[in-house]
């Protein structure tokens, strides 16, 4: 963990329910420059007009306008903000449409507190970089693999094998049983979260053993 850059960024928290965002204010006062925590998406957005933070996190369903509203109207104002959806677990199929509007991460509640310092340490190291370095900043499928490493378990691990075996055309060629062979994991398990990915349009079958990744919005 990057303690020192994290140190030089002001992150915003954005979450309807009082007991979260006094939970956030005392984790991240001691790690971050400047923490400040609303209860809605407009409020967020007069504080990004006040205070300047370089990350934000938002909770997904909120009282009037949602965090993928906010997610929305944030990187169209400023791209360079980093955006992180946090929702609970019931919520995941939220993920999807985070990675379409461009977020930069994803957690999931009950907060795991040492994976959100993760996040936000890692995002803190790559602005930080990017200061030092202009850049393009990391590529689409970095991201895929950051927020789908969030979820956890056997399916993360398959995702991310999915993700880190593509090739310079964003295909993936492979089978079930190699995939499971190759994670020690259930056929069955594999098979079903493949089975997830093809029905949210995150993959595309192309022919046995061959699917390619989908970058961009599917079109209904």
């Amino acid at each position: 963990m990057n303690v020192t850059a994290l140190q030089q960024m002001t992150v915003l928290f954005v979450d309807d329910e009082e007991t979260a965002r006094e939970q956030m204010t005392m984790v991240l006062s001691s790690f971050c420059k400047k923490t400040i925590c609303v209860g809605s998406a407009d409020q967020a957005l007069v504080a990004l007009q006040e205070h300047h933070p370089e990350i934000v996190l938002t909770d997904i369903r909120m009282p009037g306008s949602s965090g993928l509203e906010l997610l929305n109207t944030v990187k169209q104002k400023d791209p360079a903000v980093a955006v992180v959806m946090v929702s609970a677990h019931s919520e995941s199929e939220y993920l999807l449409d985070a990675f379409r509007y461009k977020a930069d991460g994803y957690l999931l509640k009950p907060f795991n507190f040492h994976d959100l310092l993760e996040l936000l340490s890692d995002l803190a190291t790559k602005k930080v970089a990017a200061d030092r370095d202009l850049g393009s900043g990391p590529e689409k499928k970095e991201f895929v693999l950051k927020i789908l490493g969030t979820l956890g378990g056997r399916r993360a691990e398959i995702m991310e094998y999915v993700i880190n075996h593509l090739d310079e055309d964003n295909l993936f060629r492979g089978t079930y049983d190699e995939v499971a062979e190759a994670l020690s994991a259930s056929k069955p398990t594999v098979v079903a979260t493949f089975q997830i990915m093809l029905e949210k349009k995150v993959l595309t079958r192309l022919k046995y053993g061959t699917y390619r990744l989908n970058l961009e919005e599917p079109t209904d």
